[in-house]
């Protein structure tokens, strides 16, 4: 039996929005779940595990005072959905990102996880 890692308990989401891949704006996926220093998403393609990417998360005003934030997350796992085969789970942590910005993706959590 594998062996639970993670410090912060994930908290599934109703924030669900594209994390966008800065460098050639294609959508990676969407979130799915969220902590303070990670989260998880589907996505339509595979992502290595280990790969480091700076992305982009939409926000709403309710949980920022900007449009949008930025900051790098490291793939930490990948592998096909058990529900929806055709889709990829990926789990990231989080690596680089602003006390701003770590602000920001705690307050999501908070509001919109469960």
């Amino acid at each position: 039996m594998k062996q639970e890692r993670r410090k912060a308990a994930r908290r599934r989401t109703s924030y669900y929005v594209p994390l966008v891949e800065v460098d050639t704006g294609i959508i990676l996926g969407h979130l799915i779940d969220i902590t303070g220093k990670g989260m998880m998403i589907d996505s339509k393609k595979e992502v290595p595990a280990g790969r480091a990417i700076r992305v982009r998360l939409d926000t709403t005003s309710d949980v920022a005072d900007v449009s949008y934030i930025e900051f790098v997350a490291r793939s930490k796992w990948c592998r096909n959905d058990p529900i929806e085969p055709y889709l990829y789970n990926v789990g990231f942590e989080i690596t680089e990102s602003s006390p701003h910005v770590a602000g920001i993706l705690q307050r999501i959590a908070d509001r919109y996880g469960s």
